[in-house]
């Protein structure tokens, strides 16, 4: 029923990608602080705990001494970009369902975690959200069942790096975001940007 509270599935967890070479930036976006004194890495992390049971790393960058708990992926031999990331998580984990998140994604709020979650069901294999109707997908900030690797899989045997070829599958859903919550898919890529993102 729709009143019915979200129910947590079985097992769900959150990859965070953060071996960007950041180049546009000029330093690595996520050791950025934000307004409260932590970084956008720490943000996200808090942010996700209450949702997943584990959140891991992927990619090679330095992390805050708060986070050294935390599980650190390898690459996956030979795949560059966030390719590797979901494949070392559904690799060390195939049974999990996973969040997989960008580092330079500041905005994200736990209503759109909320929504994205509550996106599960039916036949889908994931959610990959779009912003507008005839918008390109989003494919980091996005939700992928155990059963969606064998598509990522493929990527990687055919040497297509770009993760978002996954939403043109049929079992994946690519629902329009609700425009409130459009803010949290927004990408800090520069200090230009940086700069007017309030």
């Amino acid at each position: 029923m729709s009143d019915q509270p979200l129910q947590k599935p079985q097992q769900l967890n959150a990859c965070l990608l953060i071996g960007g070479r950041s180049s546009r930036m000029g330093r690595p976006k996520h050791l950025i602080k934000g307004d409260n004194g932590l970084t956008w890495i720490e943000n996200s992390v808090a942010l996700l705990t209450p949702f997943v049971d584990e959140i891991v790393l992927s990619g090679a960058g330095d992390i805050p001494s708060s986070l050294a708990s935390l599980r650190r992926l390898p690459d996956v031999d030979g795949v560059e970009g966030p390719l590797t990331g979901i494949l070392a998580a559904m690799r060390w984990n195939p049974d999990s369902c996973w969040l997989l998140i960008a580092c330079d994604m500041p905005n994200i709020s736990a209503a759109a975690v909320k929504w994205l979650l509550a996106t599960r069901g039916g036949n889908s294999w994931g959610t990959v959200p779009r912003l507008h109707d005839d918008g390109f997908v989003e494919p980091l900030l996005a939700l992928y069942e155990p059963q969606a690797r064998q598509y990522f899989e493929e990527l990687c045997s055919s040497g297509v790096l770009r993760i978002s070829m996954v939403a043109r599958r049929s079992r994946i859903s690519t629902p329009v975001v609700p425009k409130e919550l459009a803010r949290s898919w927004s990408n800090i890529n520069t200090p230009d940007e940086l700069s007017s993102n309030g």
